[in-house]
């Protein structure tokens, strides 16, 4: 029997639903409300510079909290950065906030490679993010020139410049609430390209799984395969999904065109490995997942099924190992790193 085997599944599993939870969009964080003081801060930025709120008073902040490789985050990284830029405000500050310190060369490429101009902070010790309650990356927030947070804005969707360019002219007293309201609710102008109406669709999908209809789910998933079928993000939308129905040949199915094309894909050896696991292929899932490990800095989910596979073969030790590492990652808890399995 394995020691605290019992207590170690349901602390996990506690965690893990209470992760698929925030997953549903909510725009607000967990510990301040609109109208609150936003609070203040002081984190290193990429470059070597110091980000201090106080520097910022009296003026009305965007603050966007991001996630590294992950598409949503580079969309909204790029936008609010340009819609910001297009106003042309000296009133108007941002800043972009990221707690994936060990991916520091990654953001410098994508923000060269993209010509981004907004201050990076880096929030190692997630000191900012426990202090907002954050829920859901990327998340958006519109801080008033009084201090107080104004709106947010989770996630990023088709709709994303046109609500942030209204809710920064409502901070700054450009329009009042009637025009604010108005011009929420009216549908931007934007392109109808393929990769926007896909996107339009994936943004749908997730909201029908969030209701519990797999079904209409998927077919939004279809349409958007359909406008982008070379985008790996949808088929990865489509194999998670298909997982959660417990349909493992479409999810194969899936996930084997994006190995087609990259085969040290971190996310698609990821779900390779779930999908084998619950074939009952446990040495093949524990390699795929073992390889999805070295290419992953964030593999709490891994540890959980490396956990479940070892648990499973008898090997108690190892399996602990795995699932403490997961939770350690989880509640984000110092500790050694992680030692590479043979």
């Amino acid at each position: 029997m394995l020691n605290h085997r019992t207590l170690i599944h349901t602390l996990f599993a506690l965690a893990l639903a209470a992760t698929l939870s925030l997953s549903a969009r909510a725009d607000n964080f967990r510990n301040v409300n609109r109208g609150e003081p936003f609070p203040a801060f002081k984190l290193p930025a990429i470059d070597g510079s110091t980000v201090d709120s106080e520097s910022f008073k009296g003026s009305v902040v965007v603050l966007l909290c991001l996630s590294a490789e992950q598409r949503r985050s580079e969309l909204a990284a790029m936008d609010s950065d340009a819609v910001v830029h297009d106003l042309g405000s000296d009133e108007v500050k941002i800043i972009h906030v990221t707690a994936d310190v060990i991916q520091k060369a990654y953001f410098e490429k994508f923000r060269q490679d993209r010509g981004i101009r907004a201050a990076l902070a880096l929030d190692a010790e997630r000191a900012l993010y426990a202090k907002l309650g954050l829920i859901v990356f990327p998340t958006t927030a519109v801080i008033g020139k009084d201090g107080k947070l104004t709106n947010v804005i989770s996630l990023h969707d088709t709709r994303y410049k046109h609500v942030l360019d209204a809710e920064i002219r409502h901070a700054l007293g450009q329009i009042d609430d009637k025009e604010l309201a108005k011009r929420l609710s009216e549908q931007p102008s934007s392109d109808s390209s393929p990769k926007s109406v896909a996107s339009a669709h994936r943004a749908l999908a997730r909201s029908l799984r969030e209701k519990g209809r797999f079904d209409a789910a998927k077919d939004e998933l279809k349409k958007a395969l359909e406008q982008d079928p070379d985008n790996p993000e949808i088929m990865f939308d489509i194999a998670d999904l298909a997982l959660s129905m417990k349909d493992f040949d479409s999810a194969d199915a899936e996930v084997q065109k994006v190995l087609a094309k990259q085969s040290d894909n971190r996310r698609a050896k990821q779900l390779k490995g779930i999908v084998l696991f619950h074939r009952g292929k446990l040495d093949e899932a524990r390699t795929e997942l073992e390889a999805a490990l070295n290419l992953n800095p964030n593999p709490e989910m891994i540890h959980y099924y490396l956990g479940r596979i070892y648990e499973q073969k008898g090997e108690a030790t190892k399996a602990l190992e795995h699932y403490r590492e997961a939770l350690r990652r989880f509640v984000h808890e110092p500790g050694d790193a992680p030692q590479t399995r043979p």
